[in-house]
């Protein structure tokens, strides 16, 4: 038994033994402790080790991001991981955050990472290589699986040996939106890419492939290809295939692209994508006839195209449909009633379109939908976001729309929208945004609309709505931080005296509703309020001291009866013009921007609002002032080198008077100056000379004499900045309107004027120029084809233009003196009237067809009127009266469709005024004072030789008839006194307070006259 127990015993020890040394070379393989369980991590690999030291040595590293890269175990180092049994390096993750404090690597890449033989995950990404080209050696890198390059700083071709990477199934060297550093590659030939068969993700995102032909056939041979991102590529067109094999493919991007042709018959192989995206490009025509395959699909983008088609059915059969945008395109026709349809839909983008038809009809569906999906607890999408607006939609309110409970956002604004808001709106419990501005509501808003304690933004403005928007409609708006009721004009806010809002509002606009007289209380609560409209607002009442101590952005209290006077001032952008604001001028802070105090009762020398003397360090940020309509009198103040950042220069319509001072030289960047109406006196203002941004000047209705000097001709523009790395220019235009009308110049038009290729607007009427008029008139290049801008004038860089900026002109046009604001874009037009002009009217002006008014009214011009006048179809006013003109009226004239004022009285001019309906439309007037004209609409017929003919003589009668009249004419006189001197005394005699007014003012004037003459 002894001898049992001894065999069994070592039978043990045997087992014993076997199993660990079993257990020992498992360790040795794998690395594993058998009596721990933990990992035995393997050390790094040493020559990798020395690969990345060399790899870390070429790299620029600013903020020591690579500082682990010192010790033995390179598996440790920041951004590399190694295999846990062999120590090779798997992993190289660089790529920088946005948000880390750490910058970006850049550099060189040595090729001493070819020893990572072993490598499959590279990502440099977001770093900044300076345009370094990608190289080369990584395409022998032959174990990588995800290589990410976007947004590195590369540049160059893409090198082709990247199709050497079989093995690769991620491949990013696009661009990422929000980061600086920026890739810009370029690509001739994608035929590298067919070596890549497992790759399922690709983007190329910004890459320029506009020289590449092959780009579809290439992409077909990848038939394991998801995802595919080509935004923003110079792509004109895509080569056509019939059929592809993208069986695998769930996200196409093709948008930022410059593709026109909406014929991709290939689409319709794509029935397993869930993500396609055109948007900005200029697609025209239909949508493609191959999205309807898409059974898949769950995001379609189609916005900034410009398809024209309606709105097919089969769109809205597509119920996997989650998001449908198709914002901007030239979609028209009826809203389709079965819009219904989409179950799925929860973001649905249809806005600036030309969409119409009854908007009711189409929403019900939709809405009743989800209110069925809601009742029955279906775990489908709901309707979250709508957007409807730019459109020309129908109809009322759809009620129905109260049935969408999870609705966050509902845009109907820009619509034809029509009657009252129904309270069903109160039932959006989860809405924070409505906007429904620029329809035709009417009536009462509901008192329901307050019940959305979600809303945080509202829009209103310019609808028809009426009656008291009181504290009942905001009394549970607890959210809300935009509100816009402005210009609905009989919409009236009522609130009291010591109302506090449950709401803190960032934005409030209730600009043309009725507030006043009282300035509102209840503002003083809103601590966060940045931009504040309240112009036209009826208000008569001083402000308080509390509104000045505000942080605002953006005021607007103009066109008030505001009164008393304003402290100092620091708000960015401040429009307190036509109101009743007195004296002292306020003290303008560096933080001002914008400044409006036109049309105020300010008066006196703008020195102590302007001359404050500054800190060596303060810079001034004003950028337009405009001070125009007041009682300023006085010189103008010689400290503008303080506002060296004016662009906008108002100071027109007041009393000044003097020289335009030295220190205006300092305003380089100014674009616009409005001098009209005062009583400047001297020459042309030298300082001006160095403005040489000026796009606008006006300095018309002053005692300005000399001549106009040559070296306007200069105001040609100039570069500003030049930013090489986004291949974008900043400059100013050179002057595109010169109005100096009403002067006192003298001397002939310098040839000079013909430089400024921009000119849009030439006045130079009412002065004592003489000699002939320039013949490179003709060249100016924004009279030639009409404008269709209305927008202001681009001052410098458009991103530098303040809200509501635009310029302004007084012109005179079909003889009344108008005032352009914002259509001032519209115009062009040449006025040399009253001047002494000889010579004749070159030929060359018939090439400005852009030409809107054109007057040359009262010179000394000669010749005849130029054949070609017909050309220039713009013409709305044209004035050539008072001048030595012969010859017969073009008959071209007379197809000038918009031809509304003509003038050729007082010329020389003879033969028959061509016939038509728009010549013989005018008065006779248009035609007076040239004795050989005939034909209407003058009553004088022409002869068979185009003459008029002579008067028929009546030699019996000539006395009698002649007596006649002249007894008629001494009859008439005493009847025509009596009824004159009757007219006037007869409501003195009826009207007692008339009569009481009329003898006061004699007496007044009776004791005015006694004490001159003593």
């Amino acid at each position: 038994m002894c001898a049992l127990k001894s065999t069994s015993l070592m039978d043990l020890n045997m087992r014993g033994l076997v199993v660990s040394l079993l257990c020992f070379l498992f360790s040795v393989a794998t690395k594993f402790n058998c009596c721990t369980g933990h990992s035995l991590k393997a050390l790094c690999n040493e020559e990798e080790r020395e690969a990345l030291l060399s790899f870390k040595t070429g790299v620029h590293d600013p903020s020591n991001r690579l500082s682990s890269w010192v010790s033995e175990e390179c598996c440790n180092w920041e951004g590399v991981l190694c295999h846990n049994t062999t120590g090779h390096v798997l992993r190289l993750n660089l790529r920088w955050d946005v948000y880390q404090r750490a910058s970006s690597l850049g550099g060189n890449i040595s090729s001493s990472l070819l020893h990572l033989k072993h490598l499959r995950y590279m990502d440099l990404s977001c770093n900044d290589f300076g345009s370094l080209n990608i190289p080369k050696f990584f395409g022998f890198l032959s174990n990588l699986r995800y290589l990410n390059l976007s947004s590195a700083g590369f540049g160059g071709v893409i090198p082709h040996q990247l199709g050497n990477l079989s093995k690769l199934h991620y491949l990013d060297i696009g661009n990422c939106q929000y980061y600086i550093h920026r890739n810009s590659l370029n690509v001739e030939d994608l035929e590298w890419i067919s070596g890549l068969p497992f790759l399922e993700y690709l983007d190329m995102t910004t890459v320029n492939l506009s020289k590449t032909s092959n780009l579809l056939q290439v992409m077909n041979k990848l038939h394991s290809l998801s995802v595919l991102r080509l935004s923003n590529c110079e792509l004109l067109a895509i080569d056509s295939l019939r059929h592809v094999n993208f069986s695998n493919l769930l996200i196409l991007d093709l948008s930022w692209n410059h593709l026109i042709s909406s014929s991709f018959d290939w689409f319709a192989d794509l029935s397993s994508l869930t993500t396609l995206n055109l948007a900005d490009n200029t697609i025209h025509g239909q949508i493609p006839y191959g999205l309807r395959n898409m059974s898949s699909l769950i995001f379609l983008d189609l916005s900034y195209n410009k398809f024209a088609s309606s709105l097919p059915d089969w769109l809205f059969h597509m119920t996997t449909l989650e998001h449908l945008y198709a914002i901007s395109n030239m979609f028209q026709g009826k809203l389709p009633n079965n819009i219904g349809n989409l179950s799925s839909i929860t973001y649905l983008d249809l806005s600036d379109n030309a969409l119409e038809g009854d908007i009711l009809r189409s929403l019900g569906n939709l809405c009743a939908f989800q209110l069925s999906k809601i009742s029955h607890r279906s775990q489908g999408k709901s309707l979250e976001f709508l957007n409807l607006g730019g459109n020309k939609l129908s109809g009322s309110f759809p009620d129905t729309l109260g049935e969408c409970k999870i609705l966050e956002y509902l845009n109907l604004g820009e619509n034809r929208l029509s009657g009252h808001l129904p309270n069903e709106l109160g039932q959006l419990n989860s809405l924070s945004s409505l906007y429904i501005h620029r329809n035709s509501f009417s009536g009462k808003i509901p008192i329901s609309l307050g019940r959305i304690s979600t809303l945080s933004r509202l829009n209103i403005r310019e609808n028809f709505f009426k009656g008291i928007l009181s504290e009942k409609h905001l009394a549970n708006l607890t959210s809300l931080k935009e509100l816009d009721a402005s210009s609905n004009l009989q919409l009236t806010m009522q609130a009291s005296s010591n109302w506090t809002p449950p709401f803190q509002l960032t934005g409030l606009d209730l600009g043309s509703c009725l507030l006043g007289p009282q300035f509102p209380a209840w503002l003083q609560t809103q601590k966060n309020l940045y931009d504040l409209n309240m112009s036209y607002a009826g208000i008569s009442d001083v402000i308080p001291a509390w509104f000045w101590t505000r942080t605002y952005q953006t005021i607007d209290l103009s066109h008030n009866q505001i009164i008393g006077s304003i402290p100092s001032l620091h708000f960015p952008r401040i429009h307190l013009g036509s109101n009743n604001f007195t004296d002292p001028q306020p003290q303008i802070s560096s933080d001002v921007v914008e400044l409006d105090l036109s049309d105020n009762l300010f008066r006196g020398s703008l020195s102590p609002m302007l001359c404050r003397q500054r800190t060596n360090k303060e810079v001034n940020l004003l950028n337009s002032l405009d001070v125009s309509g007041n009682l300023l009198s006085g010189e103008l103040p010689n400290c503008w080198m303080y506002w060296r950042e004016l662009t906008v220069l108002k100071l027109g319509n007041n009393n000044l008077t003097g020289h335009i001072p030295s220190s205006m030289a300092s305003l380089i960047w100014l674009g616009s100056l409005h001098l009209r109406n005062n009583h400047l006196s001297g020459n042309f203002p030298l300082p001006l000379k160095n403005c040489s941004s000026l796009m606008v000047l006006d300095l018309s209705e002053n005692e300005l004499t000399g001549s106009i000097p040559e070296w306007i001709g200069n105001f040609i523009g100039k570069i500003t900045e030049t930013f090489l790395e986004v291949g974008r220019i900043l400059y100013t235009a050179s002057l595109m309107v010169l109005v100096l009308h009403s002067n006192k110049f003298n001397g002939s038009i310098p040839v000079e004027l013909c430089h400024l290729n921009s000119l849009q607007i030439l006045d130079l009427g009412n002065n004592n120029l003489s000699g002939t008029i320039p013949r490179c008139f003709g060249n100016y290049s924004r009279m030639i084809k009409r404008s269709n801008s209305t927008s202001p004038f681009p001052f410098h860089d458009p991103y530098y233009i303040t809200f509501g900026s635009t310029d302004e002109a007084t012109l005179v046009m079909k003889g009344v003196e108008y005032e352009y604001h914002k259509s001032l874009g519209l115009l062009a037009g040449i006025d040399l009237s009253s001047n002494n002009l000889s010579g004749g009217i070159p030929e060359e002006f018939t090439s400005l067809h852009g030409l809107i008014f054109f007057n040359l009214s009262h010179n000394h011009l000669q010749g005849k009127i130029p054949v070609k006048i017909g050309d220039m179809k713009s013409l709305e006013s044209l004035d050539l009266s008072m001048n030595r003109l012969s010859g017969v009226i073009p008959q071209g004239m007379a197809t000038i469709a918009f031809l509304s004022h003509l003038n050729l009285s007082y010329n020389n001019l003879s033969g028959q005024i061509p016939s038509g309906t728009q010549l013989r439309g005018f008065s006779p007037f248009s035609f007076i004072g040239n004795p050989e004209l005939c034909g209407a609409p003058l009553t004088d017929d022409c002869g068979e030789d185009g003459k008029p003919k002579a008067p028929i003589p009546d030699n019996d009668g000539e006395d009698d008839s002649g007596w006649i009249d002249m007894k008629w004419f001494y009859l008439g006189m005493p009847w025509g006194f009596a009824v004159g001197v009757w007219a006037i005394f007869a409501p003195l005699a009826l009207k007692r307070a008339w009569r009481h007014a009329y003898f006061q003012f004699l007496d007044e004037m009776k004791y005015k006259l006694l004490g001159w003459c003593s």
